[in-house]
């Protein structure tokens, strides 16, 4: 097998300008070909994964793509891993970075805990807990009546209120999860980032303490469900826990977030679509999809590593070598989308990629639409004459590599 490497691709997949409408540089992507060689920030070189159908077979072939750098021999990523502190290391446990036969292990004991929760019987709940945010939301504009920013009084507290519910902790602790966890995946510089971990390390803390608290007494939830959750003798072991937990708390209300207010931002964009969605709510779930699809908030997935020397999409790849899957350009890519960069709220056959596939696609992907559903309906029943409060240009995107999610969103009405 040939080890030569094509030359790197240089395109700004950070820049304001692509945040702000991603899908010419993803078609760029896409003309380069299924598999292109790019440069990122810490990892260093990637293999980029560009297509609709390339990025199935990455994510659905758990044989010869590992999640695990040890698993593939790449020294590099499994020492940065043990640069984390001690207290954290539970982190790298999670079941999104473990193969077979761990990762069915592990997702099967979650299953059986999610199975206990069901999304359509909680929706009443959720309505609920959307309308507390809204009410805050207006409290927050009447005493600021030039603008009020969607993203930190609505966007943000509805699903972390919902995870918070759904896990069975204290209302009263929602405001430290805010802090704890906005501090680390808000962090850009390198005191940013040590900041961050001290904020993590209290997350760990209370997480832990919450889990033998609940070991003990059960306060209902499904915290308390991950905690009974057995399988032929086997249980969540508490490191797991603490790694399920956080993955929930930081990871899984985040997405929603961001979706939420991309979502937002999208309809105040595509006017004409928002007035048929406000006409005829039956369209929500197909427009939640074609909005997922659309935005692609995660545009690319966590590293995969080579098992071994291996030919992929006419590339050579070398054993240990990373690959991402692009899911903003799979999503946009026009073999599988008509007009991919057009949104239509009545798409057809909508099978975005925006959760993943295979065997790691996300567990709470119905609980995410549900909640945007939920989120956008009632915002837009109440507040039918919600709008940007400033220029359009002027909105701000994170600059985080591989997110496409709103910093701010000022809006009125």
């Amino acid at each position: 097998m040939s080890h030569s490497e094509p030359p790197l691709v240089s395109l700004d997949l950070q820049s304001p300008a692509f945040k702000q409408n991603p899908f010419p540089t993803l078609a760029r992507l896409r003309e380069l070909g299924p598999v292109v060689r790019i440069r990122m920030p810490i990892v260093g070189k990637v293999w980029l994964v560009t297509t609709y159908d390339a990025v199935n077979e990455l994510l659905r072939n758990h044989e010869q793509f590992v999640q695990s750098p040890q698993a593939a021999g790449n020294r590099w990523m499994s020492g940065l891993m043990r640069w984390l502190p001690r207290n954290l290391r539970p982190l790298t446990t999670h079941m999104l970075i473990r193969d077979e036969p761990d990762h069915r292990r592990l997702r099967s004991l979650v299953e059986q805990a999610f199975q206990r929760q069901s999304v359509e019987a909680l929706r009443p709940r959720l309505e609920s807990l959307a309308d507390e945010a809204l009410d805050h939301l207006a409290q927050r504009a009447a005493g600021s009546p030039r603008s009020v920013d969607l993203v930190e009084h609505f966007a943000r507290p509805f699903p972390l209120s919902v995870i918070c519910e759904l896990l069975g902790l204290p209302p009263e602790d929602r405001p430290n999860f805010t802090r704890w966890g906005s501090a680390f995946t808000n962090a850009r510089t390198v005191l940013g980032i040590v900041r961050g971990v001290f904020e993590l390390s209290k997350l760990m803390r209370y997480v832990r303490e919450e889990i033998q608290r609940q070991s003990q007494r059960p306060r209902g939830g499904l915290l308390a469900a991950l905690i009974q959750a057995e399988e032929s003798g086997d249980r969540l072991s508490e490191e797991e826990l603490l790694a399920m937990v956080f993955l929930l708390l930081v990871a899984g209300h985040e997405t929603t977030l961001h979706q939420i207010a991309g979502s937002v931002l999208i309809l105040l964009d595509h006017p004409d679509q928002l007035r048929e969605l406000t006409a005829d709510w039956s369209l929500a779930d197909s427009a939640v999809q074609e909005l997922l699809r659309y935005l692609s908030f995660a545009q690319l997935t966590k590293p995969r590593f080579a098992r071994q020397d291996v030919e992929f999409c006419g590339r050579q790849i070398r054993r240990g070598q990373i690959l991402m899957a692009c899911l903003a350009s799979a999503n946009s890519d026009p073999s599988r989308f008509e007009n991919p960069d057009r949104l239509d709220l009545r798409r057809p056959a909508n099978r975005h990629v925006a959760f993943g596939a295979g065997i790691h696609v996300c567990l709470g992907a119905k609980l995410a639409r549900v909640e945007t559903e939920i989120a956008l309906q009632r915002l837009f029943t109440r507040l039918p004459r919600l709008s940007l409060a400033i220029p359009r240009d002027r909105v701000q995107f994170t600059r985080r590599f591989g997110a496409r999610g709103l910093v701010t969103l000022p809006v009125r009405w």
